[in-house]
């Protein structure tokens, strides 16, 4: 491999520079600027030039330029730098505060309210690159628009600014959105979130993808890794932040992995998501090598792994569905899914020392296996809060059985960890076997604070000892579980001093592999005299 490449797939409209475009006011509708527009050097996000507008007056104030024309493509978006001086001045977002313009001429466009007082940086103020897809439900309309090759801002003022120009929209381009990622390695250097924000954020370049803010980098589009060329991207410690952007589809933002050969390697990289319309989604297109290590994904959307994915030590949290794909994870945590399942798994047994918190919704993992069956997988130290208490069909059940082949019978063995609630999916007609290594064996119907010894049958080995029963059985009585391997002969001895001596015990029981229960009957001791 060569040394990182990072490209994008961005074609540029108007930047004002090595792209001409000379700006105007709208001939209609956002008008209330009422002095020319200007191409000017004061203040430019890209490159040395942009466009500026004087507002002296309040109201509705836009800026619009042509650029070179094109043929519009599903899918696509529009990206361009807007800008706004005196922050303290605009209205909010949901009234047009800061508004992207587009379509085929000054008299016909289209207009998004992309930010304001309310959205954005502001009320601090600064440059901003704006996405919007351009097809989505507009907030205003003026004429009828057949393209949108005609670009640039508008702003809706509260109070008049008397000096200046505080109006300015700089590059404006449209594509998918792609930062694309190719080759690295240990002689030349390897491919880095470093090396990504440096080539998004050159003077000359501002594509408004993958910006480096403080303590962090702020993305939005798709970052496509290993793009016509293996990657390898090795990068480690950084925090990462979905952009909220209100006009673009659902999987607007997305990270791809592509070429088997590509090598990633994450040590304790988070993402977290701003966004609701499109939260974030991961996608292993091809099965090349993943090593995630640490790190936490907060408010994504969907994860799809391949085998070649290993992740240990993460944590999705407040995220949407998970994949398997026959990933290995290793000690994670899964908190709060937002989806109907948190993990959708192949094979549970490659998912071990894991822990998943319900919100009071949803399965913590879906086994669904592809292929006639049978099945037979080992659950390994998994641990499970907040899911339904017993087997059912609330849909809060830790696990739920439902392999594609609906026939198929699937066992699972519980290795460690603990014992999750089982439901078993609308027509699944196979058989489920749940064997446990531990098994639970309950004594109910005591009186407050008995005292219960169980001992292997015919000898006095004490296997399990509780001084004063405390825990309530549900009934008004009260309970003990002794926990066992199944299979063995105990006797149970029962004492209370205010109850008859032995009338409670039982002796020779055989415990079976599988959870079971006793109820005892105490009576009171009409001979025992304590003054």
């Amino acid at each position: 491999m060569a040394a990182p490449a990072y490209t994008t797939d961005l074609t540029t409209i108007v930047d004002y520079d090595g792209t001409s475009g000379t700006a105007a006011e709208p001939s209609t509708g956002w008008v209330a600027g009422r002095s020319p527009a200007n191409n000017d050097t004061d203040f430019p996000i890209q490159s040395s030039t942009h466009a500026s507008l004087t507002m002296n007056t309040t109201g509705k104030a836009g800026l619009l330029t042509t650029g070179s024309t094109f043929t519009w493509t599903s899918g696509h978006y529009l990206f361009g730098w807007i800008t706004w001086l005196a922050p303290g001045a605009i209205d909010s977002q949901a009234n047009g505060g800061l508004a992207m313009l587009c379509g085929s001429s000054t008299s016909n466009y289209k207009v998004f309210y992309v930010g304001g007082s309310t959205w954005g940086k502001y009320p601090y103020g600064g440059w901003q690159n704006f996405a919007v897809d351009p097809t989505l439900t507009y907030d205003e309309l003026f004429g009828t628009v057949s393209a949108y090759y005609v670009v640039g801002c508008g702003a809706n003022v509260l109070t008049a600014v008397s000096k200046g120009n505080p109006l300015g929209n700089d590059a404006f381009r449209y594509g998918r959105g792609t930062l694309r990622v190719a080759n690295g390695n240990v002689t030349d250097g390897y491919a880095t979130f470093t090396g990504m924000a440096t080539a998004n954020d050159a003077t000359a370049a501002r594509w408004g993808l993958f910006e480096a803010i403080p303590g962090s980098y702020k993305f939005k589009g798709l970052m496509y890794l290993g793009y016509a060329a293996a990657t390898e991207f090795t990068d480690q410690n950084k925090n990462i932040i979905v952009d909220d952007m209100i006009y673009v589809n659902s999987d607007f933002n997305r990270i791809e992995f592509h070429n088997t050969s590509s090598v990633i390697d994450w040590t304790n990289i988070s993402i977290t998501s701003l966004s609701t319309v499109s939260p974030g989604q991961l996608e292993m297109i091809d099965d090349c090598t993943f090593d995630d290590v640490g790190g936490v994904f907060v408010d994504m959307d969907t994860f799809i792994y391949l085998s070649g994915y290993t992740g240990t030590g993460r944590t999705w949290r407040r995220c949407g569905q998970i994949t398997q794909g026959g990933a290995t994870i290793t000690d994670c945590i899964v908190e709060n899914s937002t989806a109907a399942v948190a993990i959708l798994s192949d094979n549970i047994s490659l998912i071990t020392g894991t822990s998943f918190t319900s919100d009071g919704t949803g399965h913590a993992i879906r086994i669904r296996p592809t292929g006639a069956g049978p099945f037979s997988f080992t659950s390994v130290d998994l641990t499970y809060s907040g899911y339904a208490s017993s087997d059912g069909s609330t849909g809060n059940e830790c696990i739920l059985i439902d392999p594609v082949t609906a026939s198929a019978d699937v066992t699972l063995s519980i290795s460690s960890g603990a014992t999750p609630t089982i439901m078993e999916a609308a027509g699944y007609t196979g058989t489920f076997t749940l064997v446990l290594s531990t098994y639970d064996f309950t004594i109910t119907g005591l009186e407050l604070n008995t005292e219960v010894t169980i001992v292997t049958a015919g000898t006095e080995t004490v296997l399990h000892h509780t001084e004063n029963a405390s825990v309530s059985d549900g009934s008004g009585k009260y309970k003990v579980v002794y926990t066992h391997s199944g299979g063995g002969s105990v006797d149970v001895l029962i004492h209370h001093i205010d109850y008859q001596p032995d009338i409670s015990n039982s002796y020779g029981l055989t415990l079976p592999s599988a959870n079971s229960s006793t109820k005892v009957a105490m009576f009171p001791d009409l001979n025992y005299d304590n003054p």
